[in-house]
């Protein structure tokens, strides 16, 4: 489960890497695919 605190203030991918920082500081996530990744962005965004 990842833990997200809105607003988000930056976003940054590198393959299956999404490392993001939100009003609790800075995240890194990894993911199995970079398909998976990219729609995490994107549902990154919308939010």
């Amino acid at each position: 489960m990842i833990q997200i605190a809105h607003p988000v203030q930056s976003i940054s991918v590198n393959k299956q890497r999404v490392i993001f920082s939100d009003t609790q500081g800075l995240k890194n996530t990894l993911f199995t695919k970079a398909s998976d990744a990219r729609q995490f962005v994107k549902w990154l965004k919308a939010n």
